[in-house]
């Protein structure tokens, strides 16, 4: 199993482009994830220090978490809707 507490990016990320950053790498980490479901409509949004990942219109708070936190709250989500 991917060990996501790992995922990151190297080199340095300054204030300015740390959410950015971690938008970019949460959609590169769940991506496979969605696609194996046949989920489309996925995106990670951050408005101030709101975070949230949407999935086929439905926005899961992802607040202050860790990509592995935010993988489980897909997973969470797709396992509730089976």
């Amino acid at each position: 199993m991917k060990d996501f507490y790992s995922v990151m990016e190297k080199g340095e990320v300054g204030a300015a482009d740390y959410y950015e950053k971690k938008r970019e790498t949460v959609l590169e980490t769940i991506a496979p994830i969605c696609e194996a479901f046949g989920i489309t409509e996925y995106d990670y949004k951050i408005v101030g220090q709101l975070e949230v990942l949407w999935v086929e219109g439905t926005g899961i708070d992802c607040t202050r978490n860790s990509i592995a936190a935010t993988v489980k709250s897909l997973v969470h989500h797709i396992a509730s809707r089976l």
